[in-house]
């Protein structure tokens, strides 16, 4: 069931998927999807042989995983982290359930590779009623009596400055009372075995024009669990000249695993930030990258959440890029991007 669920969420069509955005943050806030953003990675330094010192503003444990200090309290307000069992390479939280104002959130399934992740949510009446009548609209959307479904949410993942991706809504067993929701996220460090904190403040409907149009519920519904899976994460080797908005850089590493794509680079540059104190998103994007199996067939998909951090006149970047479906990394000849050809 693990791996139906799993697979399920990550095989729906981008008609499927509803609202897309990105954002890189150490916490993800959305109501369906966030905002894009650029950060700059934090950085701390701990005292060797201390278990616990202060750096940057947040807590560094001596297993060198930063926290902040409010996920340093909330271990102790909110209790132990809910574990996860891994089978057939998916992760299954134990116990990671809320319930609030008569509806029950669980997360239920989460797989990916060291730097993309996706967790499978699901959303019933306690009571065991249906939240409402289920289907699709024109563009194949999850609805709930004719709206759009819509969770306000917050998500953050231990020892991460920078995450973002996507959310959306399907329904993996139409015979039971649940729908399920999917949040696919991209994040600047190894995210596997770390812990994940989800808080949700509502669940709402939305009509055409993305207003709301009701409510299912408000409440508190927080979760904490363990990020544990497998990665089947593959390597390839990167050749040829990498140019990033007409500037010129190399590629540190490129991987494939079942469920995306990770591209480390460096652009030989750096960005000002205007009076707007915005900066610009140029050295963030890659474009379209192509994607060819053994067998010949191609599939593209477009550049993915980014982070950067600028070092020496550089801008250092990693960026995650979700497939719509599942492929075997084995299969995968090679990936190109920006003049560069990665292959297995």
């Amino acid at each position: 069931m693990a791996q139906a669920v799993a697979s399920a969420a990550l095989s729906a069509t981008d008609a499927a998927q509803g609202e897309r955005g990105g954002a890189r943050r150490p916490g993800v806030r959305g109501r369906a999807a966030g905002v894009r953003r650029r950060p700059r990675f934090a950085v701390a330094a701990v005292a060797a042989g201390l278990a616990l010192a202060v750096g940057m503003g947040g807590y560094a444990y001596a297993s060198g995983q930063l926290v902040s200090v409010a996920s340093a309290f909330d271990d102790v307000f909110l209790g132990s982290t809910a574990p996860t069992k891994v089978r057939n390479k998916v992760g299954r939280p134990v116990d990671a359930v809320a319930t609030s104002d008569g509806v029950t959130i669980s997360a239920d399934a989460i797989m990916g590779d060291e730097h993309n992740y996706a967790v499978v949510y699901s959303i019933r009446r306690a009571d065991g009623k249906p939240l409402g009548k289920i289907g699709t609209n024109a563009n194949g959307t999850l609805t709930i009596d004719g709206k759009t479904p819509s969770a306000d949410f917050d998500q953050s993942v231990d020892g991460t400055s920078g995450a973002g991706g996507e959310s959306y809504f399907y329904d993996a067993d139409p015979s039971d009372n649940a729908i399920q929701m999917v949040t696919k996220m991209t994040t600047d460090a190894n995210v596997i075995g770390a812990t994940m904190r989800t808080s949700f403040r509502g669940i709402t409907l939305q009509d055409k024009g993305y207003r709301d149009a009701g409510t299912i519920a408000t409440g508190s519904w927080n979760l904490k669990f363990k990020l544990n899976y497998e990665s089947d994460s593959v390597a390839l080797r990167p050749a040829g000249r990498l140019e990033v908005a007409g500037t010129d850089g190399s590629v540190r590493n490129v991987s494939v695993s079942p469920v995306g794509v990770t591209i480390d680079y460096v652009v030989n540059g750096t960005e000002k930030a205007p009076a707007s104190g915005r900066w610009s998103p140029k050295y963030l994007d890659l474009g379209d990258i192509t994607v060819t199996m053994r067998d010949g067939a191609t599939m593209t998909v477009p550049s993915g959440a980014a982070s950067s951090s600028e070092k020496d006149g550089k801008t250092v970047v990693s960026m995650g890029s979700f497939f719509d479906g599942m492929v075997d990394p084995s299969d995968v000849a090679s990936v190109s991007f920006a003049g560069v050809t990665a292959t297995a």
